[in-house]
């Protein structure tokens, strides 16, 4: 038996961090004799080009502490230390010697690289508040002026170089930090996955031979389950055939169906096989999806799991004496989780690893008819909502034309029009637009009515045409129009020309009692 000790240090996240320590350790020696190499001839470069004493320490203290550390053999830890506060120092002179306006921004974002990427994310951290408090005390001495750039002839910054200077360290910092964290998860998730993959390798190549008949059967009645319900646009159908077929076909103890309410913290039991789930959905039983419950933690994972131990079973399932086996797959379409499927078995290891998938193909196949039936009632609710806005249109179009003109017309005597009177409504797409009132001296027969309804059908249809060609003319007039004034502009051969033209066509074509055209640069000289 492999000790707890042994176990830690076998899981991807131990070798992951294994081999990361061991990538920096071996990084950074490196790393401080390119600095030392490169670092040479910018330190002379600028001991030349500064006459501050000040500044001069600075930059040599910093480049004597990367040497000896790179020299001599110190730890990783005081060696990424040295080599981070060299780079803090070098930060800070620059911010003394020309202020933010300089390049210490660079240093204090180098600062925040290096010490993510060699330490930790958090050390990444610790570095963007260092660097803003850093800019904050600096920046605060220099805009009070309690203190001056070390070179004068630099320009002063102003507050807001300071807060853009801070922000752009922020944001860049959170970048960074969150970039190689993520780089390290993705690494980490990787190392997992290939262990998981190794271990699976393992335990199928010492159990090759397959129950291929079962599992032919199995297929057949998986089949038969996603054909069942596939049909189904009704979600209220679709769960209790789905719970039917899947009880009828493999046998099972007890089979539930749990879907995931709206807020998505509770698995609510839709469904359920047997007078124990007949129970259950009555007095609505739902499981905390943050619980310890097995379907918790299926949703959770968004992956099937097997239980075979009696015990737990029991414990986990009092209501259920004849469970000795159970298997629990999740509802998914796409990464969206709907819910979970349960299934229980009276019989001893009844599932084993290798029927996750199978199941799970079933519970993919539930999964789309219950997704296709919410898209079908989605797709009903939009044709009503655009059905509604159609009406809303209609009833917006031929309010706008009737507030424009006078759409009433009448013939006969209208003192007579309480005589058998008859109503027939002018309705298009469900809306209606106005009405036909009829009176006659004698009762109106049925076939009067439908002839009279089916011109006014008719009537409603050409109206509703003699405004859309209403609209498209007005249109295409508007755009004639506009495409005869810019040709005549384009046509003029000088600046005269263009502006007598642009007036005149603008009066004509709009008939504007006046038109008056000035080119002048009075008002942006007067807002400069």
């Amino acid at each position: 038996m492999q000790s707890p000790l042994k176990l830690e240090s076998s899981t991807p996240q131990a070798t992951t961090e294994r081999v990361y320590k061991t990538w920096r350790e071996g990084f950074i020696v490196p790393l401080l004799i390119g600095v030392l190499v490169f670092g040479a001839f910018a330190l002379s470069q600028a001991i030349i080009a500064s006459d501050n004493v000040f500044i001069d320490g600075i930059f040599i203290s910093s480049y004597l502490l990367v040497a000896i550390t790179a020299v001599f053999k110190f730890s990783y830890n005081f060696r990424v230390t040295a080599f981070l506060i060299s780079i803090y120092m070098l930060g800070v002179g620059e911010l003394l010697s020309l202020g933010i306006l300089g390049d210490a921004l660079f240093f204090f974002l180098a600062l925040i690289i290096f010490a993510t990427m060699l330490v930790s994310p958090r050390a990444g951290i610790v570095a963007v508040t260092m660097g803003i408090i850093t800019f904050i005390v600096v920046g605060w001495l220099m805009t009070t002026g309690r203190f001056d750039t070390l070179f004068t002839d630099v320009a002063q910054a102003k507050v807001q170089d300071w807060f853009s200077a801070g922000g752009a360290l922020i944001m860049f910092g959170t970048v960074i930090i969150i970039g190689f964290g993520q780089l390290e998860k993705e690494f980490s998730e990787a190392q997992g996955k290939i262990s998981t993959t190794l271990d699976t390798l393992r335990e199928e190549r010492n159990n090759l031979e397959t129950r291929v008949q079962e599992r032919t059967v199995q297929l057949r009645r998986i089949n038969e389950v996603e054909r069942a319900v596939a049909a189904v646009l009704d979600i209220n159908e679709i769960l209790p055939l789905a719970a039917k077929f899947i009880q009828n076909e493999f046998g099972f103890y007890y089979t539930a169906v749990y879907l995931l309410d709206s807020s998505g913290q509770w698995a609510e039991l839709k469904e359920a096989i047997g007078e124990t789930g007949k129970v259950m959905k009555e007095k609505k039983h739902r499981l905390n999806t943050n619980g310890k419950s097995l379907i918790a933690q299926v949703i959770r994972s968004k992956t099937g799991q097997i239980m075979q131990d009696t015990n737990q079973i029991r414990l986990e399932n009092p209501m259920f004496p004849y469970t000795r086996s159970l298997i629990v797959v999740p509802l998914v379409v796409g990464d969206t989780i709907l819910g979970a499927l349960e299934m229980h078995s009276s019989k001893d290891n009844e599932f084993v690893p290798q029927d996750l998938d199978a199941y799970q193909n079933m519970a993919n196949g539930v999964s789309i008819s219950i997704e296709n039936a919410r898209l079908f009632q989605e797709a009903q609710q939009s044709i009503m909502e655009m059905k509604a806005t159609q009406r809303q249109y209609l009833e917006t179009a031929w309010s706008s034309l009737a507030s424009e003109k006078s759409l009433h017309y009448a013939l006969g005597d209208m003192e007579l029009a309480e005589n058998n009177p008859l109503e027939v409504p002018l309705a298009l797409r469900n809306q209606t637009i106005g009405q036909i009132l009829m009176a006659g001296s004698t009762e109106w027969t049925n076939e009067q009515k439908s002839l009279i309804e089916a011109i006014a059908a008719q009537a409603t249809l050409a109206l509703e045409n003699a405004r859309l060609v209403e609209d498209s003319q007005y249109t295409a007039s508007q755009e004639r129009l506009t495409n005869e004034i810019i040709s005549k502009i384009w046509a003029s051969p000088n600046i005269d020309g263009i502006l007598q033209t642009a007036v005149r066509e603008l009066g004509r074509g709009l008939e504007a009692s006046e038109v008056e055209i000035e080119v002048s640069m009075e008002d942006v000289n007067n807002d400069e």
